[in-house]
């Protein structure tokens, strides 16, 4: 009995990603972040969120990343929580009242985008 070595060639595979159209300069907000609108609840706070979409028909989430530290860095994501839509807009339930939070977002097709600017806003104290 002959054996011979069997020489198997690699198979290479190439991803290849849409990129994503960054939502710095198009939110609704001030220099491309969204608009930010709070109120509050005897039990907490509320952060109303929109943004201009991103005009990529790939898109098929956005994410609204947020907390009450700022990421440091333009267009990173890097927050506590983070919450997905499928519109580009958002409700953030169960903030604390009177604390200043930080909210970015990103689009998502598979991939995620980079993050828009900042926007940062205080909550209202609770209402009693």
């Amino acid at each position: 009995m002959v054996f011979r070595k069997s020489t198997i060639s690699p198979i290479y595979s190439i991803v290849v990603g849409i990129v994503l159209s960054s939502l710095t300069g198009c939110g609704a907000g001030g220099e491309g972040g969204p608009a930010v609108s709070t109120s509050s609840t005897p039990t907490g706070a509320t952060a109303s969120l929109a943004w201009d979409p991103v005009q990529d028909p790939t898109v098929t989430a956005y994410y609204v990343h947020y907390g009450k530290q700022s990421s440091g860095q333009s267009g990173a994501c890097s927050y506590q929580e983070n919450q997905s839509v499928n519109i580009p807009n958002a409700t953030i339930t169960g903030l604390d009242p009177n604390t200043q939070y930080f909210f970015a977002v990103s689009a998502y097709n598979g991939l995620h985008g980079p993050c828009s600017n900042e926007v940062t806003t205080v909550t209202p104290p609770a209402q009693t």
